[in-house]
């Protein structure tokens, strides 16, 4: 998969097999990974966010329940 992301306006590809977003806090909120038919993705409030996070490696995580919103 590509993972398209900016930076100051400044955006940029790169290849990646797994992607796992965090909050500023180091949190997870997000996890994408490629298997063979296709992508599997999960976030936040899922029923299946922490088994796909576990399943790109990552299992002793912290995670929030819901992505606070800013004030």
């Amino acid at each position: 998969m590509i993972v398209k992301s900016q930076h100051n306006l400044i955006p940029a590809d790169t290849k990646a097999h797994s992607v796992v977003i965090e909050d500023d806090l180091g949190n997870p909120i997000f996890v994408a990974t490629h298997i063979v038919d296709g992508i599997l993705y999960s976030a936040v409030g899922d029923n299946d966010f922490k088994a796909v996070l576990e399943m790109v490696g990552i299992s002793n995580a912290p995670t929030v329940k819901e992505i606070p919103q800013p004030k």
